[in-house]
């Protein structure tokens, strides 16, 4: 432990490694904070992103969704629903995991890594203290653990505790997804061989069966006595006369240093009655960091770092074993809770100090409840409900975890008198709802939490009221259209080859440009971006050139689905339907400060547009034949509109030109397509 921050270990761990998949679990989540700060530093490092969040959060999001990262993220439900204030604004894996009385409190990373060329992938293994929070990452007195085993080197029981707890993550999640990060480690831990020469991991895992004391017990026995137990914790059991230190003794701990806790005012973070209790103890001390560790940590300076971090050292006469985790000093998280951590070996140095002088007052603060203690006080019952949308399909699915049927309400930021989802049942298996999803999508519109109320069907008792975050998947295909809007000469250029970084630049000023027109310029400024050519179509060429190049990079063998379903039929700023709608405007009556392109133009836009959709390699993605009868039925009003001008003697014959001239488009333009690809 000292005074950096989690992200500074991460970055020093992935040392520029290319993250491959990345699975994290968290009992209190912060969606904001983790989509601003942590993802970044899973994405290839020549990524740069803004200081100004509104910018970086699109930035962000663009190239996540480019880089195809996958990431999952479990967080205990039943915290969030009483702590949880943000939602993703961008997609990765959010899955909210239930234990009824326990809760879900281990804080791991699992981060699939590639290495130098020729050299096998590796998996990275952390388990701390450190929520998925600001203060978790940045502010806190935290501790942390890593491991990395690699696809030979890995010791046997270890692996297989891996596995099993992927097989546990992968149980909590209501989509199964053979491509997201879950999976991606099972695979690689199922190739990995064990290495019957490498040292043991004492791994304290999710799906440990064992007591916390009984994971401890065979190791700290080794230790010569006397043994000595520092207890670092910032939570202690509700019950001030407890003497949850006498289960440690069966251990051979003769004497116990029990950190005290303290506020900014240096004031005693503890219940009176325990401070008074532990302090009449023989045997167990109330203590404060020793020098050489107090002061890496920064303890008493400013800013005040509140105490976060959970560690028993248990001290030997020769040898010493720290457990570093997620583990309070409660009866909770000693025997019930959902934990993790590891069991190392260190030197035997303490790390606290006995109080010897009169004991602080105790603080005015209030005092959190300890995970898996919380009261909750609530007017009915509340089931662990999972609930996703699909933006491709338009589908809202569901189910609870629970033996009787529900009748459930989705409740928007409209309220009560606006359901947008009404009536709904809901069993212990995922099914879809069949009803109008329109107002649920504009709900969903600005993020994912939804208010949600009911009955049990069986009983009729009521489903308190309550938010959940809602899953949502295929954002490419998710309306936003406040971020950020290109000009279809600016959409071209991209498809014509436009480089990752310009292209990167180009949307990172059309979304400042977009903060500026809704008066929300803040710290932003605007980026000189070289300008692209004012009459982008006055060589027609140019055009065709775009959607050639754009045919062949979604055709050649390195595009994935995910990119062809983003260009063709997805709602970003510079996919294709997108470029339609900016064709198609020539049909409405101009507003205000529009430059609608010419009707040549957009004709021959849309007709280069139909042949994409026509492809025969695209003609099985999901969307594309109703994309195709959009864009047919946008060039059938331009015919027969009076927008396009022709001579007198082809205008007779109007219908036939267009025929005629459609017919040796097309073919050209096959013609062309062959001649580029030879």
């Amino acid at each position: 432990m000292d005074n950096a921050q989690i992200s500074q270990y991460l970055e020093e761990q992935l040392g520029g490694r290319l993250v491959k998949a990345a699975v994290f679990t968290t009992y209190t989540f912060d969606p904001a904070f983790f989509e601003l700060e942590v993802v970044p530093l899973l994405l290839p490092e020549n990524s740069s992103f803004s200081i100004d969040e509104r910018v970086k959060q699109f930035q962000v999001r663009e190239s996540l969704r480019e880089a195809e990262l996958p990431i999952d993220v479990f967080y205990d439900q039943n915290i969030f629903r009483i702590q949880g204030e943000s939602s993703p604004g961008m997609e990765y894996g959010c899955h909210g995991v239930s234990e009824g009385n326990r809760a879900f409190h281990a804080k791991l990373s699992f981060l699939l890594v590639s290495n130098c060329a020729g050299e096998s992938d590796s998996l990275l293994i952390s388990a701390g203290s450190n929520n998925l929070t600001k203060a978790g990452w940045w502010d806190n007195i935290e501790c942390q653990h890593w491991e990395e085993v690699g696809q030979y080197d890995g010791h046997g029981e270890f692996l297989q505790a891996l596995k099993r707890d992927m097989d546990y993550l992968q149980g909590k999640q209501i989509l199964q997804s053979g491509n997201g990060a879950v999976a991606k480690i099972q695979r690689f831990l199922a190739s990995c061989v064990g290495d019957t020469e490498a040292p043991p991991v004492h791994y304290f895992g999710l799906s440990s069966t064992t007591r916390f004391l009984d994971f401890l017990s065979e190791d700290i026995r080794q230790l010569k006595e006397p043994v000595e137990l520092e207890i670092i914790s910032p939570f202690f059991a509700d019950d001030s006369r407890n003497n949850l230190h006498k289960a440690f003794q069966d251990l051979g701990v003769s004497n116990v240093r029990l950190l005290l806790p303290r506020d900014d005012k240096q004031e005693a973070l503890c219940n009176l009655d325990y401070l008074a209790h532990i302090d009449s103890l023989e045997n167990v001390s109330w203590s404060d960091w020793v020098q050489t560790t107090s002061e890496p940590l920064g303890v008493g300076k400013e800013p005040h770092r509140y105490l976060h971090a959970k560690i028993f050292n248990f001290i030997g006469v020769d040898r010493a074993f720290t457990f570093v985790g997620s583990v309070n000093f409660t009866y909770k998280a000693l025997n019930e809770n959902v934990e993790a951590g590891f069991l190392v070996a260190t030197d035997p140095e303490p790390l606290l100090e006995v109080i010897s002088d009169d004991l602080p007052d105790v603080s005015q603060r209030s005092l959190e409840a300890a995970p898996g203690e919380l009261d909750q006080e609530a007017d009915g019952v509340m089931p662990q409900i999972s609930l996703t949308f699909d933006w491709l399909t338009k589908t809202l699915s569901g189910a609870v975890d629970s033996e009787s049927p529900i009748e459930i309400d989705l409740i928007g930021p409209d309220g009560v008198e606006n359901r947008a989802v009404k009536g709904w049942h809901l069993g212990n298996c995922l099914s879809d709802y069949t009803g109008n999803t329109e107002a649920l999508e504009k709900a969903l519109a600005n993020g994912s939490l939804i208010l949600v109320s009911g009955r049990v069907c069986d009983s009729d008792e009521s489903i308190a009221p309550h938010r959940i975050l809602l899953q949502q998947t295929h954002w490419s295909h998710k309306p936003q259209p406040e971020l950020a809007t290109l000009s279809p000469q600016q959409i071209l250029a991209i498809y014509a080859g436009m480089s990752p970084e310009r292209r990167q630049l180009l949307l990172t000023d059309a979304r400042v440009k977009r903060l500026f027109e809704l008066g929300e310029r803040g710290e932003t400024s605007m980026i000189e971006e070289a300008p692209l050519e004012n009459e982008f179509f006055s060589e027609y060429a140019e055009l065709f050139h775009a959607f050639r190049m754009l045919r062949r990079d979604l055709s050649n063998e390195q595009s994935t689905p995910k990119k062809q379903d983003y260009y063709l039929t997805g709602t970003g700023v510079d996919s294709l339907p997108t470029l339609v709608g900016r064709a198609a405007a020539v049909l409405e009556p101009a507003k205000e400060g529009d430059q609608p392109l010419h009707p040549v133009s957009a004709y021959l836009l849309l007709l280069s547009a139909k042949e994409v959709y026509r492809s025969d390699e695209f003609t099985n993605r999901p969307y594309v034949s109703q994309q195709l009868e959009f864009v047919e039925s946008l060039l059938q009003r331009i015919r027969e509109s009076k927008l396009i001008k022709l001579s007198s003697e082809r205008e007779t014959n109007r219908e036939r030109f267009f025929e005629w001239f459609e017919t040796q488009f097309l073919e050209q333009y096959r013609t062309e397509d062959v001649e580029a690809g030879a």
